[in-house]
């Protein structure tokens, strides 16, 4: 089980480290996450939970992705993290990567003075939701010019490292 740990705070800490400097979590990352973790689970033991965790991780995200919310190195981060993880410390590292990436996002948005407008930006997203489906809304998303958005795999770092700490 200590290796599941050190390799999923690796896999975490590498992505988070490229998202911080780049924006982007590297496809060979990812991939060789998913590999390494249901690679291992198959060996050690506990392959159908890695197997559920990483689908779940993509059956999460891929909606999130089409409503540009998250990119899609993140959308496979998700995955990766769940093959590696297993289960329980999937859930546990994803919710308090929730945690971490709400409150670094109401940070932000304190920064640049605009926590006054996310209840009329919430409501207007809902609205399109409501009047076109769930489709990206076109002023509130990761390609808008000067979007306020954080980097998903340094919050999911700090989910894993909670994770790992107290799950």
């Amino acid at each position: 089980m200590e290796t599941v740990r050190l390799l999923g705070l690796a896999l975490a800490a590498a992505a988070a480290g490229a998202d911080l400097r780049w924006r982007r979590v590297p496809k060979v990352l990812t991939l060789g996450g998913v590999a390494a973790g249901l690679g291992w689970h198959a060996w050690a033991g506990g392959l159908l939970p890695a197997l559920a965790a990483a689908a779940a991780g993509l059956l999460l995200g891929l909606p999130l992705l089409q409503l540009r919310v998250l990119g899609g190195g993140d959308v496979k981060l998700l995955a990766a993290l769940g093959a590696v993880l297993g289960w329980h410390l999937w859930t546990w590292s994803l919710e308090f990567g929730l945690l971490a990436a709400g409150a670094w996002a109401l940070a932000q948005a304190a920064a640049r003075r605009e926590l006054p407008f996310l209840p009329q930006r919430m409501a207007a997203v809902a609205a399109g939701w409501r009047e076109h489906g769930l489709q990206p809304h076109p002023d509130f998303n990761l390609e808008t010019p000067g979007a306020a958005a954080i980097p998903f795999a340094a919050a999911l770092f700090l989910g894993v490292l909670a994770a790992l700490r107290w799950a």
